[in-house]
Order: structure tokens, then sequence, then C-alpha cells
């Protein structure tokens, strides 16, 4: 995936912006909740193991890994994070993934942005598909692909270990239109 200029989301609680080192505890701590932990698939021990999500250089390189800070406008404060991974230069797709501080549940955040970086991968970045992958238990975000026009293609069974068992996944796509 190539770009030169990060999408604008009009929303107005947040905004989007690389994720840099001050971040990683406030994601860490998040991610570590319960609520929050046992819908995904990330299997963390620490602050640290977040470190290759901080903004470099390589970034803006195609077939790069992309995921952005959702920060709150007021302090700039990271209350979740957004963007793509699994990404394939050559078949011109990308997975999308998100996550979101309960705090911020219920507000139309993780929808809008969702929306924006869709709509952002099939013009700027030029993606033909991009997809996501939702634990079969994580009811909210397939609600989110649902209000953003994916389509659900199937259940992905023992798809990925989510901490050291096969979880089941639904398949989401949406395509260039």
């Amino acid at each position: 995936m190539q770009f030169d200029e990060l999408p604008e989301p009009a929303h107005p609680l947040v905004a989007l912006r690389p994720i840099v080192a001050a971040d990683l505890p406030v994601w860490y701590a998040y991610l570590s909740l319960p609520a929050v932990y046992e819908h995904t698939s990330w299997n963390l021990k620490s602050a640290g193991d977040l470190s290759a999500y901080v903004w470099g250089p390589h970034a803006s390189a195609p077939s790069t890994a992309l995921r952005l800070a959702i920060a709150l406008r007021s302090t700039n404060q990271l209350v979740g994070t957004i963007g793509f991974h699994t990404v394939s230069a050559e078949n011109r797709s990308a997975e999308i993934a998100y996550d979101l501080a309960p705090a911020m549940w219920g507000r139309g955040i993780a929808t809008h942005l969702c929306g924006v970086l869709v709509a952002w991968a099939h013009t700027d970045a030029r993606l033909v598909r991009v997809q996501a992958t939702v634990l079969e238990s994580n009811e909210r975000s397939a609600r989110v692909l649902q209000r953003c026009g994916f389509e659900r293609e199937g259940l992905l069974r023992s798809y990925r270990q989510v901490r050291g068992r096969p979880g089941n996944f639904w398949m989401y796509s949406h395509l260039q239109p």
C-alpha cells in the first residue's frame, strides 16, 4: 500500500495521527482489560510488545502494515488504533483492524473511522479488497463492519491462535465500488 497523505476524519471527538512511543503504555493498559482482550487475538506480555507499531520512516513503503493512533482532539491522548495489516500490493488488498478503549465505545468512533479508512484505501491507496477477520464472539466489531458495508463471507474455523487455542473467525470483505 503506497500513500502520501493520511485520511482526515470528520468525527468531532477524535483525529488520526502516527503512533508514538508514549502511546504504548496507554494502549497496552486498555488492551489488557478482559472486556477488550477476550474478543481479540492479542497475546501481549508488556507494552514493549507493541513497539513495532511506533511510527517510523518505513511506514509509507509499499506493502507495509499501517497502524494509526485514534486520539482525542481535545488532549491528543490515544484512545484506540486503526489500520491495515496483511497488505498485498500485488493483490491490491489489505486487512483492516481496529481497537478502542471501552470508555469510548458507543460513540460511533469505530464505525466512522472504519468507513473513512476503507474509502481512503479504495481511492488513495487503490486497494480492490479490504477484508477483516472478527473473532466469533466479537459481535460489536461485526456490527461495525456491517454498518460500513462489509459483507460476511464465511466462518474460518480454527483460523488463528487466540492465546494458545484455535479461534474461529468470521471473514468480511469490502470491495472497491
